[in-house]
């Protein structure tokens, strides 16, 4: 899930110059500690600055829209990325700003991609990783209640890749206002449900989520 290890699942990794308007709707370190967030420090540089790799689904349809989706360029984008202390759980945050309607295009690409592909596969070298989509029933992020608090439009979505034992947990939020996107992604290793890992995560998932939007957003935080 770190660079060089596993691909950012989320719509645009691309780094591009980092105009102040923009920058200013990011998390920064100074907001952690405030947030509950002191075991989680800011990266150097954001650890997915690699476009997402070529990727199959169920059909040549569905093949080009996973491909339109995921590597989405916005005009403008800033990144930023947190990982706590033990280096277990890596966040990734992104804000961008998109041509007038192309915003709300991606996320209706985006919620295509997950009514319609279930699994797809990521090469990457001459290694096929298989991506599994987590029913939202399941997920026990309760994604769709989140969906419900943010912006003009929010998906989240959880996806498990790598086989079985060594999977990569992803779950993304994506958050729309007007013609400005928020992605946030979560990305650590698959934990046991109820284990004390899936716990910390679940703890620190929650605090980014009441942060990050409301920030992006420019909603009260706290």
């Amino acid at each position: 899930m770190t660079k060089g290890n596993f691909v950012s699942i989320s719509g645009n990794s691309q780094s591009t110059g980092r105009p102040g308007d923009l920058e200013a709707l990011l998390v920064t370190a100074a907001d952690l500690a405030g947030a509950g967030l002191g075991d989680f420090a800011e990266l150097e540089s954001p650890s997915s600055d690699e476009d997402p790799p070529p990727m199959t689904g169920p059909t040549p349809e569905l093949t080009a829209l996973l491909n339109r989706a995921f590597n989405d360029k916005a005009a403008r984008e800033v990144r930023t990325s947190f990982m706590n202390a033990d280096s277990t759980i890596v966040v990734d945050e992104g804000v961008s700003e998109r041509a007038a309607g192309a915003a709300a295009t991606w996320m209706t690409d985006m919620r295509q991609v997950y009514a319609q592909c279930a699994a797809w596969t990521m090469s990457i070298g001459d290694q096929e990783i298989t991506v599994q989509l987590v029913d939202p029933a399941d997920d026990p992020s309760e994604p769709l209640k989140v969906e419900q608090k943010f912006g003009d439009e929010a998906l989240m979505r959880t996806m498990l890749a790598g086989p079985v034992g060594q999977q990569a947990q992803i779950t993304t939020l994506l958050v729309r206002d007007g013609d400005r996107a928020l992605e946030l992604t979560f990305r650590s290793l698959a934990g046991e449900p109820g284990g004390p890992e899936a716990a910390r995560l679940a703890t620190a998932m929650s605090k980014f989520l009441a942060l990050a939007p409301g920030k992006f957003l420019g909603l009260p935080v706290g």
